[in-house]
């Protein structure tokens, strides 16, 4: 693992002192859909963290980092746990990387990104009563459960050119982990970012 994070900082640390990546960071409102959404989770805060790294004129190699919480509609669920909102949320936190391919922004322009990643999910399996199997072998109920899954990502933007090293930009993009809570996860966020070039 040492040797990997040896060659990522070997592969990045000229193009940060030639000043051409950029950061990216930003949040915004996240909306469940499919099975996340479907009479458990409320939409919640997305939080966001990547590196582009230019490979060609327009064309980035994105990574990043994310955090989503969900809160949950039943109120018999979400007040369980002596009334804990926390212990029924289902967060979801991972990272992924892929191509970000952007058009000139002078001052505004678009751009579109895809990629894969990991995600690791938290939360109760039970959508309507917040138990967890794990009580019928005498494991504490408020322990949840998490879950790994592969991800996808797709996202579309617009950029606004501040300055030669500030960009402000709009995003949605829509996440898709193929299998946590013995589901499907899929969410939308919409995300305002900063972008800064180093």
């Amino acid at each position: 693992m040492r040797v990997v994070f040896l060659a990522i900082a070997c592969l990045i640390s000229p193009l940060l002192a030639e000043g051409q990546a950029n950061i990216r960071l930003g949040g915004g409102p996240a909306m469940p859909i499919g099975d996340l959404g479907t009479g458990t989770a409320t939409a919640g805060p997305f939080l966001h963290g990547g590196l582009a790294i230019p490979v060609d004129e327009g064309y980035f190699l994105l990574i990043e980092g994310h955090h989503s919480r969900f809160g949950i509609k039943d109120p018999a669920f979400s007040h369980s746990n002596e009334g804990s909102a926390s212990d029924a949320d289902r967060t979801l936190t991972g990272g992924n990387a892929g191509l970000l391919i952007e058009g000139i922004a002078d001052p505004v322009g678009f751009y579109g990104h895809g990629g894969v990643g990991w995600v690791r999910a938290k939360g109760r399996p039970d959508r309507f009563t917040g138990r967890s199997d794990r009580t019928a072998v005498g494991e504490d109920a408020d322990s949840g459960t998490s879950d790994h899954s592969f991800m996808f990502v797709f996202g579309l933007g617009v950029n606004l050119t501040v300055s030669d090293r500030v960009r402000l930009s709009l995003e949605a993009r829509y996440n898709h982990a193929r299998s946590v809570f013995d589901e499907s996860a899929r969410w939308i966020p919409v995300t305002a970012f900063v972008v800064m070039r180093l």
